[in-house]
């Protein structure tokens, strides 16, 4: 048994405790889509009052709304303070994905911390 004054991390944590990076399993930020585009004539949703699951389920519906009124696109606001899960969901793959599965297309972009856009597309 070898002296654990000298090597307490080791042994409070497992061995492997500080090859850990921080931030696994949160989903990749994709930085190319931050832009200083125009979002004039943009629906605006605030979300700070809602829980993630609220908010998905809402930013979903106004999605749905803003294609059947053919709205020229959807700003979300969510912060960035409390708002980090929303914002992590909203500029993941997972809002991309629902808007391939409702046929919805646009593009998702912010150019503020605490808003992200998303420009409808209509044919």
């Amino acid at each position: 048994m070898s002296n654990r004054r000298f090597q307490m991390e080791r042994f409070l944590h497992g061995k492997n405790h500080h090859k850990r990076g921080t931030g696994r399993g949160r989903p990749h930020l994709r930085a190319f889509r931050q832009s200083t585009g125009d979002d004039s004539g943009y629906a605006k949703v605030d979300l700070h009052n809602l829980a993630l699951h609220a908010a998905k389920n809402r930013i979903k519906e106004e999605l749905r709304d803003a294609k059947a009124d053919r709205i020229r696109g959807v700003k979300f606001i969510h912060g960035f303070h409390g708002g980090t899960a929303i914002r992590d969901w909203m500029r993941g793959i997972s809002l991309e994905q629902f808007m391939q599965s409702a046929n919805i297309s646009g593009k998702i972009w912010f150019s503020e911390d605490g808003t992200t856009c998303v420009s409808l597309i209509y044919n």
